[in-house]
């Protein structure tokens, strides 16, 4: 990977023992683990607010007409749940590279 010299600088600066390829995974690797404690928030907010876990909820706004917010919840929750299983796939991902390197 060719990266420019300056972000090359940086990253030597930012990680010294670390080659620039080993730095982006770390910094990638930071960022899905943000990502990934941002949805299991947003998970635990509708479980708290909707007192259940999501499949639960899904079964029951599938089997009725749901009012406008319990539907948008509906969406930004699954939003939530896809998240956290992307960004769990992605961690992984991510420490089988840092194994390697």
């Amino acid at each position: 990977m060719v990266l420019p010299v300056t972000i090359e600088a940086s990253a030597k600066r930012l990680f010294p023992n670390l080659s620039p390829e080993q730095a982006i995974v770390e910094l990638l690797l930071e960022r899905a683990q943000r990502n990934l404690i941002k949805y299991q928030v947003m998970a635990r907010e509708f479980e708290k607010k909707y007192d259940r876990d999501f499949e639960t909820f899904r079964k029951k706004i599938l089997a009725s007409k749901p009012k406008s917010e319990a539907e948008q919840d509906y969406f930004d929750w699954e939003l939530a749940v896809t998240g956290i299983a992307d960004m769990k796939a992605e961690i992984k991902r991510l420490k089988a590279l840092q194994k390697k390197s």
